[in-house]
């Protein structure tokens, strides 16, 4: 993606790790600058300069002009496409709040067709769906960010601990609770909640 991408050590130990490198448009200026080759360019390719398809001439590129859905969806769509279903995305946070803010929706709008987390230097976004069980060390701060209202939720393993109990933004957020014993299960009768787990 075209926003804040994690630091350059970072980035290159996920690409390490990635089956495929998928850039978002202007993503893909950001992989020239960080030494990386994309195995697919994907967008409306209104972001990308011209030094950077000039410089991946030889990568393939699926331009898809589509008003109604942002680059990074378009991105994800095309890795669904190809039967991927754990997608790690990095630079979908940070530079313009308004496309941070609507970028955390995809996590739960192509759920369960697609694991996605989003990475940034500080930590990693994830969808809890109805249940989510995970190993965290003993200290680590994790957040639960409801993108709606969120009822009946029992977690285990977190300091702050939630017992059927909702959470919504602008009435009770779930912000900077800590692990105290692996491994944490959260669980959601109703709503939509996402799960930040801040890096060590």
């Amino acid at each position: 993606m075209n926003g804040e991408a994690p630091k350059k050590q970072r980035l290159q130990a996920l690409v390490k790790d990635a089956k495929i490198v998928i850039c978002a448009d202007g993503g893909a200026n950001i992989a020239l600058k960080s030494g990386i080759t994309p195995d697919v360019i994907v967008g409306d390719l209104d972001s990308i300069h011209a030094e950077t398809l000039v410089k991946f001439r030889k990568v393939p590129t699926h331009e898809e002009r589509d008003d109604e859905t942002t680059d990074l969806e378009k991105a994800i769509r095309w890795a669904i496409n190809a039967r991927f279903d754990h997608i790690t995305v990095v630079g979908a946070t940070g530079k313009r709040t308004d496309h941070s803010v609507g970028n955390l929706g995809v996590l739960a709008k192509y759920y369960p067709d697609a694991i996605i987390r989003f990475v940034d230097d500080l930590g990693e976004i994830i969808y809890v769906g109805r249940e989510l069980r995970f190993e965290g060390r003993k200290g680590d701060v994790v957040s639960l960010i409801p993108l709606s209202r969120c009822e009946g939720i029992v977690t285990e393993g977190l300091r702050y601990a939630l017992n059927g109990e909702a959470l919504e933004i602008g009435v009770r957020e779930g912000t900077s609770n800590v692990i105290v014993s692996s491994p944490v299960s959260i669980k959601v009768k109703k709503g939509r909640l996402l799960l930040f787990k801040l890096f060590a």
